[in-house]
């Protein structure tokens, strides 16, 4: 696998493929952090409050690293910024690029309580953990250098859901636990779906994801990342005293498909090759 560092002279299709990946999670990163501070609404005493307020941070820390490897790329960040600051609500997706899920429509009818929001980390994370560590292996440098500081504060944020669950049932009992079992299908089709569709020969999403396993961009296929959150998402739910639930169907709407074409494709990097 050929790398590149910052100085090098990348490819054009390599740059272009690079900047709609970095623009995806950078934006999506920055919506991210925008709703789980908006989560603190739910928060039931003020360690938990203290606590998601440090993982809310550190999402936006996830933004800057990222959005400053776009911007040594020649990329207008500030413009970015701002439509994720001044439309919540709706950002417009000519000029930003996030995943469904973090769109406030979405999130909203996810998230009504507290039990949601530790389920989300202790649940859903894991997904994150996977999916988003296969970049500390990528062929573009900086990415694999941030993306391990990502990756480590990642496994932080499942710690933080582990531990909120164990307090949901430590102040709340069996009560408790059963409010939390209800939610368990909700969240294992959040994490079973951050990755996209199993890729399929011959079909777009699959030559795209062709294109960035050739460059070194993309380590792993979605069908590789679910199997391998599954088994974690497994032990995660063991280790809080709740039980996993068989046959839930992932939930794909959450996220942004690959480009169709060419065009989309630019469409989607919002004026960032």
């Amino acid at each position: 696998m050929k790398t590149y560092d910052k100085s090098d002279e990348l490819p054009a299709e390599y740059r272009q493929a690079l900047l709609h990946l970095l623009t995806f999670q950078a934006d999506s990163e920055y919506a991210g952090a925008q709703r789980v501070g908006e989560n603190l609404q739910f928060a039931p005493r003020p360690e938990e409050a203290y606590r998601l307020a440090k993982k809310t941070m550190e999402e936006y820390g996830h933004a800057f690293y990222l959005w400053t490897l776009v911007e040594d790329l020649g990329v207008d960040v500030k413009s970015r910024m701002e439509e994720l600051r001044d439309n919540p609500e709706s950002p417009d997706p000519k000029k930003v690029n996030i995943i469904n899920g973090f769109r406030r429509s979405y999130w909203r009818d996810q998230f009504q309580c507290w039990e949601d929001v530790a389920m989300m980390s202790c649940v859903a994370t894991p997904g994150a953990v996977i999916f988003l560590g296969q970049y500390t292996k990528c062929s573009y440098l900086p990415w694999a250098r941030v993306s391990e500081r990502i990756a480590r504060e990642e496994v932080g944020h499942m710690g933080f859901g582990v531990w909120a669950v164990k307090r949901i049932i430590e102040f709340g009992g069996e009560e408790a636990r059963a409010r939390l079992q209800r939610r368990v299908p909700k969240f294992i089709a959040m994490g079973m779906g951050m990755y996209g569709r199993p890729s399929e020969p011959g079909s777009v999403q699959s030559q795209y994801f062709d294109k960035y396993y050739e460059m070194g961009l993309k380590i792993m296929r979605p069908e590789e990342c679910q199997a391998e959150y599954l088994e974690l998402v497994q032990q995660r739910l063991k280790d809080v005293g709740l039980e996993y639930v068989e046959g839930v169907v992932p939930d794909y709407d959450q996220r942004i498909g690959y480009a169709m074409d060419d065009a989309e494709l630019e469409l989607r990097v919002a004026g960032a090759a």
